[in-house]
């Protein structure tokens, strides 16, 4: 499916643009991802856009994770992905809490992936922890795109109890900066347009020690 046909039906729903989209794609081509994990889908525009990149692909899976609030939003992601035909390439997973216990749950059954979206979370807590749980669960040479990197909770009325330092932080600079910075598994590649994505190394053979 058309990117463009994903544009045309979801409008101006929230968060994902079609020039983003575009970028993504570019992303999953060059690195041939098919295995997707998204953190955080609201709408599911942004789920959609990636079915239809899977679609456009040949095949593969995303599958996604959000509060079980989001089954109330209009449309809600299920709607959007039978309403254009692509409920057979997204696996929606609603979590009365946080993604973090569903992470827990695939690292215990083995799942992998190749890249993962990280679009949810928006504190140190969620978002430095959901860095390590996806490390357990990305292939050697997949991929994590951060979005809101340089988001912060300042000004949000929900925030107002929150520590001033806190509010003024951004979580995903943070953790891109002290975790994936410091992790010897990964390799930076970029940050632009408030994403950054970065590349799990892959494993070198272990040569035998000679005495």
């Amino acid at each position: 499916m058309e990117l463009q046909t994903v544009a045309d039906h979801v409008g101006d729903l929230p968060y994902m643009t079609l020039k983003k989209a575009e970028r993504l794609r570019t992303i999953l081509r060059k690195y041939g991802c098919s295995q997707l994990l998204e953190l955080g889908f609201f709408h599911g525009v942004s789920s959609m856009y990636m079915a239809a990149m899977l679609d456009e692909m040949g095949g593969g899976t995303l599958t996604t994770i959000d509060k079980v609030i989001a089954k109330d939003k209009s449309p809600n992601i299920e709607e959007l992905a039978n309403e254009l035909g692509l409920a057979g390439y997204v696996q929606p997973i609603f979590e009365e809490r946080t993604y973090l216990w569903r992470l827990m749950k695939f690292i215990e059954e083995g799942r992998k992936f190749d890249f993962c979206y990280l679009d949810g979370g928006h504190n140190w807590s969620d978002t430095g922890f959901a860095f390590y749980l996806v490390d357990q669960l990305l292939v050697d040479g997949g991929l994590i795109l951060f979005d809101d990197f340089n988001w912060t909770a300042e000004g949000k009325p929900w925030a107002a109890k929150m520590p001033i330092e806190e509010q003024k932080t951004s979580p995903v600079e943070r953790t891109w900066e002290l975790l994936v910075g410091n992790h010897p598994r990964y390799k930076r590649l970029w940050v632009k347009g408030g994403w950054a994505l970065a590349r799990k190394k892959r494993k070198l053979p272990l040569l035998p020690i000679r005495y």
